[in-house]
């Protein structure tokens, strides 16, 4: 990513929307922490917003069809009323008459003109005297034609003016004989229609400002809110029963307290508890993964796997009280070295890792005693912890998948770390629990020649690479260990899962028979040696 993409959050975002999926591009927006926070707020406060604009906008609507209508009704019923008046002097051909009847309308409705027509659709009265005697015909640039109560209505532009003409023919003994025709300023008409639709505009323009500014204010009270409880969060001593006496390490994602249970009877533990680093604390991804380590691992009791003792929630965030292993892990005591291993060591710790993955991949539900199928993904030194004690025990759990547990894995999201993927991960595939256990021969390897096996920089080169790379035998970097140890690194090491080790068990067993060969007692005590001479 180039520091102009690093400064500019925008175009990050642009470049993510336009590569996503709809499911991803739904759950990003979904697991957004503005979203987290405000989505309670914003339902109801959209809820409260769209009630009182529809209610406006029915309101306004109402009003609009009653102005429509009455302008209408008005129209037909003075084309009723001067039709009654006229029939007589129509059938008279009074033509006084009906010019004092159209000069009554004009004063009345003041319409924008008025014709009375005979049979032969002759003018025999019109509010402009030069039309007199002229041949009535319909305009050709009608727009709209309907019919009311039996009259004709219609639409068009009369000398440059918008019109509706009332027309009402008139009939007598069955038989017509003419026909009253007025046009009403339609503009008039237009003019409150408008008014009432941009108040319609202004009603909506309202309400949606009002909801965006209830949303803003909430979202700063609970954003100060959530400061403080950050502030509270990053200054606590305290985790529900357990007190915080240190930090002891931090990762990228989440950061470990020495801590102290003690209860009233003078009961006393030492835990760690595995906090959430702040800025992750509002991300649904990694709160779901967390909470799931905790979940997966509960049910591990193994000497050779970090022991859970409590999930818990304070602040909006969640903690996880687990073993306390006073120790380091594998990476750090490899960079210390910077040198392999003793056989003996590698071996003893292999074997304890073995038997731990053997354990997790083998776990069964208490309730229906069917295997969990539980697959660690992450196997790495970093998770590998050497206490001065001279246990070694697995940590870690929180991208593991079981088979009772949903997979948070999305299409293009590489789960583990590059250097420890296995052939079928960087191919996508679908893994099962030899995956870890060709990660622990990575390790293995390591860990007896005293350098990284691969060195990747990006999730390309890891993917294009891993498939076809071909791994040296480890005796050849490594002149001292026997030929036996050096096959069973490389077995773990196999691409085809068919030929690589079935299971942890196995990887243990063939070791502890190479241990008898070679008459090799390493054991905790010496482990313990070794951890004290480099690090206490």
């Amino acid at each position: 990513m180039s520091q102009s993409e690093k400064k500019n959050p925008v175009i990050t975002w642009a470049k993510q929307l336009t590569t996503m999926s709809k499911a991803g591009l739904t759950r990003k927006i979904i697991t957004n922490s503005w979203v987290l926070r405000n989505w309670k707020p914003m339902a109801v406060y959209f809820m409260v917003f769209l009630v009182i604009a529809l209610a406006f906008h029915f309101s306004i609507r109402n009003a609009q069809s009653t102005s429509r209508q009455e302008f209408f009704e008005k129209g037909i019923l003075a084309a009723e009323n001067t039709g009654e008046k006229i029939r007589s002097p129509l059938l008279e051909k009074d033509i006084l008459a009906l010019n004092i009847a159209v000069g009554e309308l004009q004063k009345k409705m003041q319409p924008v003109f008025t014709a009375i027509v005979d049979h032969d659709d002759t003018v025999i009265a019109h509010s402009n005297a030069d039309l007199i005697g002229e041949t009535y015909t319909d305009p050709e640039n009608i727009k709209e034609a309907v019919i009311l109560n039996g009259m004709e209505v219609v639409r068009y532009v009369y000398e440059g003016i918008p019109v509706v003409v009332f027309s009402k023919e008139l009939i007598f003994s069955n038989v017509k004989i003419g026909k009253i025709l007025f046009g009403l300023d339609a503009g008039e008409l237009d003019k409150t229609m408008e008014k009432y639709s941009r108040l319609l505009i202004i009603v909506w323009i309202f309400s949606l400002f009002g909801f965006l500014i209830a949303v803003f204010l909430t979202n700063r009270h609970l954003k100060m809110k959530r400061s403080k409880e950050m502030e509270a969060y990053n200054k606590m001593e305290k985790v529900g029963p357990y007190r915080l006496i240190r930090r002891i390490a931090q990762g990228g994602m989440a950061e470990l307290y020495l801590a102290e249970y003690i209860k009233d009877d003078g009961f006393k533990r030492t835990v760690a508890i595995k906090k959430i680093l702040p800025h992750l604390v509002e991300n649904q991804d990694f709160v779901e993964m967390f909470i799931r380590e905790a979940r997966l691992a509960a049910n591990l009791q193994h000497p050779n796997i970090v022991q859970i003792y409590d999930l818990l929630k304070l602040h909006n965030a969640s903690f996880i009280a687990m073993e306390f292993v006073d120790g380091k892990n594998l990476a750090q005591i490899m960079a210390h070295e910077k040198k392999g291993l003793p056989v003996g060591m590698a071996m003893f710790l292999i074997q304890k890792i073995s038997l731990g993955l053997y354990y997790s991949h083998t776990r069964t539900s208490g309730e229906t005693g069917e295997p969990l199928n539980i697959i660690h993904r992450d196997i790495s030194p970093q998770n590998m912890l050497i206490s001065f004690k001279g246990e070694v025990k697995i940590s870690d759990f929180g991208i593991s998948k079981a088979r009772s547990e949903p997979s948070f894995t999305r299409a293009g999201v590489i789960k583990g770390k590059l250097g420890y993927l296995s052939p079928e991960q960087a191919l996508g595939k679908e893994i099962d629990h030899q995956a870890d256990l060709y990660a622990l021969g990575i390790i293995f390897y390591e860990i007896l020649w005293g350098r990284r096996l691969y060195n990747f920089h990006n999730e390309l080169e890891a993917l294009s690479t891993l498939p076809k790379q071909i791994i040296r035998p480890v005796i050849e970097v490594r002149a001292d260990i026997p030929q036996v140890l050096s096959d069973i690194v490389m077995k773990c090491l196999e691409k085809d899962k068919v030929k690589r080790y079935a299971s942890g068990r196995q990887i243990y067993d063939d070791l502890a028979e190479l241990k008898k060969e070679l008459n090799l007692s390493y054991d905790e005590s010496n482990l313990a040696d070794f951890m004290t001479e480099r690090f206490r």
